[in-house]
């Protein structure tokens, strides 16, 4: 692996890293930030399934970026960035607030995807780094 690839692999372990933090932050501050947000769910079920969701997410996507699991790193990635900008939408149209977490979701999403798919395709293929890391073990 060379320098420039596990760079972009930091930094994709980062973003994935990041979304797995932003649903722990989910689970302890979203309902106080956003108090209407469990009820305009459907309730603390649907609430903290969204969290938990989030941070079992994260971890995928970070186990993914390291190559400890085969993962679709990439369209995930984008999944969630898609999800995160919907959210900023919603919240600003029907709410009037600025949900900073939702953006931060969407710009980690973005960032991980695109430093996976570049450590991905800076002249090696996904199997030769995913050998690389196992013989580094």
């Amino acid at each position: 692996m060379s320098q420039q690839q596990a760079v972009y692999q930091s930094l994709a372990a980062s973003g994935a890293s990041l979304i797995a933090f932003i649903g722990v932050c989910h689970e302890f501050v979203g309902d106080t930030l956003f108090p209407w947000a469990p009820a305009f769910l459907g309730g603390p079920i649907v609430w903290h399934s969204l969290g938990l969701l989030t941070i079992v997410l994260g971890l995928l996507l970070l186990a993914g970026t390291l190559r400890l699991i085969e993962f679709p790193v990439i369209s995930f990635s984008l999944v969630t960035a898609a999800v995160g900008l919907v959210l900023v939408a919603v919240v600003a149209s029907l709410h009037h607030q600025f949900h900073m977490f939702a953006l931060a979701v969407a710009l980690a999403g973005f960032g991980t995807a695109f430093c996976h798919r570049k450590a991905a395709g800076q002249g090696a293929s996904a199997g030769e780094l995913a050998s690389a890391t196992r013989r580094l073990k």
